[in-house]
């Protein structure tokens, strides 16, 4: 029981400094590998009618560029794939407009994580109960449940569900046994920053480990995206070409 209760408040503090290895919530900032959002409400970003798209980016290198100059595609070193592109948002908010590409990377690596219930009070079990100012923790047997300073925890064994809210952020982690969906949200009225990752500890029959994208721009848009693929799975920060996405995104978009 200890050692559940003591879990379950170690996950909700990773909420509220890291919300994730893949996304990160962090005060007044989303963070993804070295990509930092500009405020949600300050000074509305700008991008290009058309991608700047260099050659080659840290270890990324291009295999191809529309000849309308709203998209180009890259190659790591060991295979993985990125697409840069231009989103326009046609009057949707930039999470709908976002919203096919993620259906189509679920496809691609389609992890379904039963959703972790609230804590019923009548369970069996070994129980505690922690109800001070800012800060409650519930737990019966292998189920807990967390809340503090807008940060919300479901797990039950080897599931869990985070949930970070504050203000224009959003940052939801579905966990379980076979990978993890991250989704990390901050639009706001003047600008949009939006991170979404799928991790499974295995490869899919699409062939991917991972996939994912990290989409930036002005929240009337157009947004750059940069989309990637990756047959490999992931592990903490050895994710270099990451970083280069978030640099090819920071050359076109522009504070």
């Amino acid at each position: 029981m200890r050692g559940l209760l003591l879990g379950a408040v170690g996950l909700s503090a990773l909420a509220l400094s890291a919300g994730a290895s893949a996304a990160a919530y962090a005060g007044a900032s989303l963070h993804y590998d070295g990509v930092a959002a500009a405020p949600a409400d300050g000074v509305p970003l700008r991008t290009p009618a058309v991608l700047d798209c260099p050659a080659t980016q840290g270890a990324l290198t291009r295999t191809a560029q529309a000849a309308d100059g709203k998209s180009c595609d890259y190659r790591g070193a060991v295979g993985e794939t990125v697409r840069l592109r231009l989103v326009a948002l046609d009057g949707r908010s930039a999470t709908d407009a976002m919203a096919p590409t993620k259906a189509e990377l679920h496809a691609l690596v389609p992890l379904y994580n039963r959703p972790v219930p609230a804590v019923d009070k009548d369970e069996p079990g070994d129980r505690a109960d922690i109800d001070l100012p800012f800060f409650h923790v519930h737990t019966r047997g292998d189920h807990a449940e967390v809340r503090m300073f807008g940060v919300k925890v479901h797990a039950e064994g080897e599931n869990a569900d985070v949930n970070v809210g504050h203000g224009n952020k959003h940052t939801a982690v579905h966990a379980g046994a076979g990978g993890a969906e991250v989704v990390a949200e901050d639009v706001g009225r003047s600008n949009a920053s939006l991170v979404y990752v799928l991790a499974s500890d295995r490869r899919m029959s699409s062939g991917y480990c991972t996939v994912g994208y990290v989409a930036k721009g002005p929240a009337k848009g157009p947004l750059v995206v940069g989309e990637f693929r990756d047959t490999r799975k992931r592990h903490g920060h050895d994710d270099g070409d990451h970083g280069d996405i978030g640099r090819l995104i920071d050359r076109n978009v522009k504070g």
